[in-house]
């Protein structure tokens, strides 16, 4: 979870968005060799071209240069289409969908890189563009003559087309947005160091439970290393960091196959959520899981180190609500600090 995801989801995003270009641009290379508009038939072989080179653009870091050369193309595709039939084949309302396709790229792309500027300015670019031809129109005569019927047609085809693309970028953009939203919410439930769930997944997943009225079915245990300071301060804090990841990947690994809720709690504690069997909290379970920790090995520049843990752990008493629960799991650990470390207290 990070920027990397992130930017998997921009490339994957413009990635589809260039292969809805490509086709386009696929479709009117048909359509102008049809009607023998050998230049626009040659702009759109050019553009061709031009999307299949994008493709590498959508797979880097250069997202932003692939947004900037996909609306200048449009830019002047736009122009040299009207300067080649007209403005009655509508191929100007391009622009249209040129500035959503801007304003969506700004949502997914270039906010992120400070560079929003450079969308504004091309959108009023855009906006000048549209003026600038409608107020020559009727001053100049189109390139190529086609039948009316021909031109209604195109003309037709260019507004349904710009309606599919106005549609399907929104479509697309809320798409990733909420999957956005969906990863920036897990993000916020997940801790960044050992990449287990931290206390606001499990306050949830507490708070879940006693509304469905299931606490008694369950324990709580508190996990603690034994002088994790000593470790920070005699080996520095990355191999403190070290010797916190190593414990969070043994305890994922003894849940598999148990009914067992996860995650950081804070510093050096970690809290579970399990089952209770027969009604009990299972010692076994935990000092099975307490002499796995103390069987792994951290390294360091000193040599390998090993840690201890001590643990405090209760099942659901009448009464409490889950925060005097995780209070009463808390005291079980002081109970086992101050009463040598490295147990199991319950």
């Amino acid at each position: 979870m990070g920027s990397n995801d992130s930017t998997a989801k921009e490339q994957s995003f413009l990635f589809n968005v260039n292969k809805i270009f490509l086709v386009i641009h696929l479709l009117m290379l048909f359509m102008f060799s049809s009607l023998g508009v050998e230049l626009m038939a040659l702009v759109n072989l050019i553009s061709i071209c031009f999307y299949f080179l994008a493709f590498s653009l959508t797979k880097s870091e250069k997202l932003s240069i692939y947004v900037y050369s996909v609306a200048v193309e449009i830019l002047l595709h736009m122009i040299l289409a009207v300067v080649c039939l007209g403005m009655q084949c509508n191929f100007q309302f391009f622009l249209i969908d040129a500035m959503f396709f801007l304003f969506a790229m700004d949502c997914v792309v270039l906010r992120k890189k400070k560079k929003n500027h450079v969308a504004i300015l091309l959108c009023c670019v855009y906006a000048i563009a549209l003026i600038i031809l409608y107020m020559l129109d009727g001053f100049y005569t189109p390139l190529y003559k086609l039948d009316s019927v021909v031109i209604k047609s195109i003309s037709i085809a260019m507004i349904s087309v710009v309606v599919f693309l106005i549609i399907t970028c929104m479509m697309c953009l809320l798409h990733f947005m909420s999957s956005e939203e969906g990863a920036m919410e897990k993000k916020a439930q997940f801790d960044a160091l050992t990449e287990l769930p931290n206390r606001f997944y499990m306050m949830a997943k507490l708070k879940n439970l006693f509304e469905a009225d299931k606490q008694r079915e369950y324990f709580l245990a508190m996990i603690d290393i034994d002088d994790f300071k000593k470790i920070n301060d005699s080996f520095g804090h990355n191999v403190g960091d070290d010797a916190l990841k190593m414990l969070a990947r043994t305890i994922v690994n003894k849940a598999r196959g148990v009914e067992l809720s996860y995650c950081r709690w804070g510093g050096e504690e970690f809290l579970l959520l399990g089952k209770c069997v027969d009604g009990e909290v299972p010692k076994n379970f935990l000092d099975e899981l307490r002499v796995e920790i103390n069987s792994k090995t951290f390294w360091t520049s000193m040599g390998s180190g090993r840690m201890t843990v001590t643990i405090g752990a209760g099942k659901y008493k009448v009464g409490q609500d889950y925060k005097e629960w995780i209070n009463f799991v808390d005291k079980q650990l002081y109970v086992g600090k101050c009463t040598g470390k490295n147990k199991v207290v319950c």
